[in-house]
């Protein structure tokens, strides 16, 4: 049999390519061979083929964003990070909860949600998951520079040291799931997690009541994050307490919004780049 037609039989067995009884080797939550094409790690055509064949991989139909999620699910050797596509319909109750310049963040209840499942590589759990939704503005002519902020948390998740379950989801730094289109706007979606508050509002709020307990956590989980951040050589060029989101589930912090970050490595081929203003305007520093 060919590589498809060997996949094909093992759909039909309902065995999955990477089961623990049917593989050479796994370590849980970390590498393993293909069964298929004996590749270890995450990162080879037939988890895109077997992701499409179970609908795990759903085609947008837009050729920037399915070509970057099939990169992220061939490319990467981590469960972590790899992207996916998400109709719209399979988000209610979808409700404003702020505006930027250049975004509007939504609260929004995900039905069906195949989180679990693409990060630990189990049966469906099919559970309703309240997540964030990410707009960006005018960005139905989606090209690859829209799609930045993913790339950086790609590059952050594809070469993070940590290998274990629990760190990818209390990892001092915002994750990203995947991608939505709005219907009527065709606008670009990010999917992430929701978080209560971030810190700004929460030291408005709770100033006069904040344990030094909470303020030691909050402050050792940005450090931690920052240190990840820095250790994949990403600059994230606009941290400020605002984009520092609180983990109610677990009395974490997580660093977010790495739309204006870049590799520390990169060129910087623009002349231009050095003069250009980074951040919001109450987090500048005036000089």
């Amino acid at each position: 049999m060919d590589l498809y037609d060997t996949l094909d039989f093992y759909l039909k067995k309902s065995i999955h390519i990477r089961n623990v009884n049917n593989i050479l080797t796994d370590e849980p939550l970390g590498l393993s061979f293909c069964i298929v094409c004996k590749v270890l790690g995450f990162n080879c055509q037939c988890d895109v083929y077997y992701y499409r064949a179970k609908g795990l991989f759903i085609q947008s139909g837009n050729k920037v964003i399915d070509d970057f999620i099939s990169y992220t699910l061939t490319n990467n050797t981590k469960e972590y990070g790899k992207m996916m596509f998400i109709p719209y319909d399979k988000f209610k109750n979808i409700e404003l909860i702020g505006e930027g310049g250049f975004s509007k963040i939504y609260k929004a209840t995900w039905i069906d949600c195949k989180l679990y499942c693409w990060i630990l590589n189990n049966s469906l759990l099919n559970n309703s998951e309240t997540i964030a939704l990410k707009k960006l503005n005018n960005s139905k002519n989606i090209t690859s520079k829209e799609l930045n902020e993913l790339k950086i948390f790609y590059h952050y998740s594809s070469n993070r040291k940590s290998e274990s379950f629990y760190n990818s989801i209390n990892d001092s730094v915002n994750a990203y799931y995947g991608i939505t289109q709005d219907p009527v706007t065709q606008d670009l979606i990010f999917i992430m997690p929701y978080y209560n508050s971030d810190l700004t509002h929460y030291i408005t709020e709770n100033f006069y009541s904040i344990e030094w307990r909470h303020k030691m956590i909050y402050l050792q989980n940005v450090i931690d994050g920052l240190a990840k951040v820095h250790d994949t050589n990403i600059i994230h060029r606009d941290l400020h307490s605002g984009n520092i989101l609180l983990n109610g589930r677990y009395d974490a912090a997580n660093i977010c919004d790495l739309g204006a970050s870049k590799s520390a490595t990169e060129n910087n081929d623009n002349d231009n780049e050095d003069k250009n203003v980074y951040g919001i305007i109450p987090y500048v520093a005036p000089e």
